[in-house]
């Protein structure tokens, strides 16, 4: 029995931590472009899960199955996440990182208001069955959902290793990353790359915002900016602005928030996000794979 509750606990720790990943991932992308933390960005994940509830139960006049919506959704939030930089953060990106911290709190306010303001504050959830098959791996149980959600995760993974390793794009992305201004005298257009990048963060954290309300609904309008104080600790714990760091950071997250929910109290989920956060800062602001895009 000890040993069957430690396994799922580890489990448990991974799926979660899998959803983590994919928004660290995202955050982490945006930072090492732009170098800044941009507090808005849980508010993709809001929008990734509501956008993803209304075309999949159709509020817009149009029901998507539901794999469809979540596709749908993250394309629309990546280009939000482009329009909010364009509108928001490029007229005053040469005035340094504290005005961009400022503006992005801001935004998040704008962006949660306006969501609340049109779906107000009831919980929502997916069009899922509440009823879920369980698959039995030796000692471990999963649903198919939870199986569903790690595969996507890896996928998505997979997808952003190649991203920046096999392709032109990424290849400028991390030139950006290193050097803005070396990299506009080697004639790469920086500007089309940022928003490239917002895209693509955007549309992570859509992602992320899917998965946790495959695994954790219902939700409210609030979940994004909740759960942004779990993904700021796998990011930093990971090295800000560095992408494989943030995939390993949200993986200790998720074991440490499902071990402290198990063996100490689950009253305190985050709150072992928290504390992991306040002593990366203290021990290791570097984090455990450093700074390096």
């Amino acid at each position: 029995m000890v040993l069957d509750n430690l396994l799922q606990t580890v489990v448990f720790g991974l799926i979660e931590g899998s959803v983590i990943a994919v928004g660290a991932v995202g955050l982490t992308l945006s930072y090492g472009v732009t170098r800044f933390i941009n507090f808005a960005y849980g508010e993709f994940l809001t929008y990734g899960a509501y956008l993803t509830v209304f075309l999949a139960a159709g509020l817009f006049g149009l029901s998507l199955p539901l794999p469809v919506a979540a596709v749908v959704a993250v394309l629309v939030v990546g280009v939000l996440g482009v329009a909010v930089s364009r509108a928001f953060f490029e007229p005053i990106s040469d005035r340094g990182p504290l005005p961009l911290l400022i503006t992005s709190i801001g935004v998040s306010f704008i962006l949660r208001n306006l969501l609340q303001g049109w779906v107000g504050v009831e919980p929502r959830q997916l069009p899922i069955p509440l009823l879920r098959r369980q698959d039995y791996f030796g000692l471990v149980r999963l649903t198919d959902l939870e199986l569903g959600v790690i595969v996507v995760s890896v996928l998505t993974m997979l997808a952003i290793h190649l991203l920046l390793q096999r392709t032109m794009l990424g290849k400028r992305m991390r030139a950006t990353s290193g050097n803005r201004s070396l990299a506009e005298i080697a004639g790469i257009d920086t500007t089309s790359v940022v928003r490239r990048t917002w895209f693509i963060s955007a549309a992570a954290g859509a992602l992320a915002g899917v998965l946790y309300a495959v695994l954790f609904s219902p939700f409210r309008p609030a979940v994004g900016f909740e759960y942004l104080i779990v993904i700021f600790a796998a990011t930093l714990l990971g090295g800000i602005g560095r992408p494989y760091g943030a995939m390993l950071g949200a993986l200790f997250i998720g074991l440490a928030m499902n071990f402290g929910s198990t063996y100490l109290s689950a009253n305190y989920t985050r709150a072992y996000a928290f504390l992991i956060l306040v002593g990366v800062l203290l021990v290791r602001p570097e984090g455990i794979r450093g700074g390096e895009f």
